[in-house]
């Protein structure tokens, strides 16, 4: 039979104490973080679709900065596809076109040629609209669940009537 000393279990003890109080230390630190990241995301802007007059600044100062718009084209409805909402991806609907920016890129369909649109949702990916022009092009917004993609189709689909279609 082997003995074990006063000493080894004092040290076992004492390394299990340790243990314990690094554990808790680590899992304060993980929830303050955790608080802190909730934060952060709750004071920057709202994400989602935003109709003309709850677009955020940030939106507005990215699209004018990078020369989006037409002469007159005012804008009727956004989305900022991105998770840091820095407009580097979005989809852009104005009373003349809709647009799909992408990292300095525009690709824009006049309301005045669609033909058609299509619109799906899906869970994991959410509203899924799909535009075709007279011409033959196609154009896809995805917007992600809970995101209020139902409205960003609504508008369209109204703006697309109202330009005569």
């Amino acid at each position: 039979m082997i003995e074990v000393s006063h000493d080894s279990q004092k040290a076992k003890s004492n390394l299990w104490k340790k243990g314990c109080l690094i554990a808790f230390g680590l899992g304060a630190l993980l929830v303050v973080a955790l608080i802190g990241a909730l934060i952060w995301l709750g004071s920057g802007p709202e994400a989602g679709v935003r109709l003309s007059n709850e677009i955020e600044p940030y939106a507005l100062e990215y699209i004018e900065a990078n020369d989006i718009l037409l002469p007159n084209e005012e804008i009727v409805a956004y989305y900022d596809y991105t998770v840091r909402l820095d407009s580097s991806e979005a989809a852009i609907l104005t009373n003349e076109r809709i647009i799909h920016h992408v990292d300095g890129r525009n690709t824009a369909i006049a309301l005045t040629e669609i033909q058609d649109i299509q619109h799906r949702y899906e869970s994991l990916i959410g509203d899924i609209i799909e535009i075709s022009s007279t011409s033959g092009e196609f154009m896809k917004i995805e917007i992600a669940p809970l995101n209020q993609g139902e409205t960003f189709k609504n508008v369209l689909e109204s703006s697309w009537q109202a330009s005569g279609n």
